[in-house]
């Protein structure tokens, strides 16, 4: 009988680990698919060569970079006071 009772504690102790295991390989299973999508979406842009105007965004946003005859306004908050309520 203990033998029994033994075997029986054993056996569900086993089965939640399995059933524990078997959740973290579906979730491991999700987030390879959804870095697999994120992969090949970013294979996608390095392959495809980016338009003019994605290259523009980038220079004027990244390197600060402006078309001749522009004009830069550069605006800052000089003299402003935090009021306390």
């Amino acid at each position: 009988m203990i033998l029994l009772v033994y075997a029986l504690a054993r056996f569900i102790t086993v089965r939640n680990t399995i059933e524990e295991a078997e959740a973290a390989h579906r979730a491991l299973c999700s987030e390879v698919q959804k870095l697999r999508e994120e992969t090949d979406a970013l294979e996608r842009r390095v392959v495809t060569p980016p338009d003019e105007e994605e290259i523009e965004k980038l220079a004027r946003d990244r390197l600060g970079l402006v078309m001749p005859n522009e004009t830069i306004f550069v605006f800052t908050e000089e003299n402003s006071t935090k009021k306390e309520g």
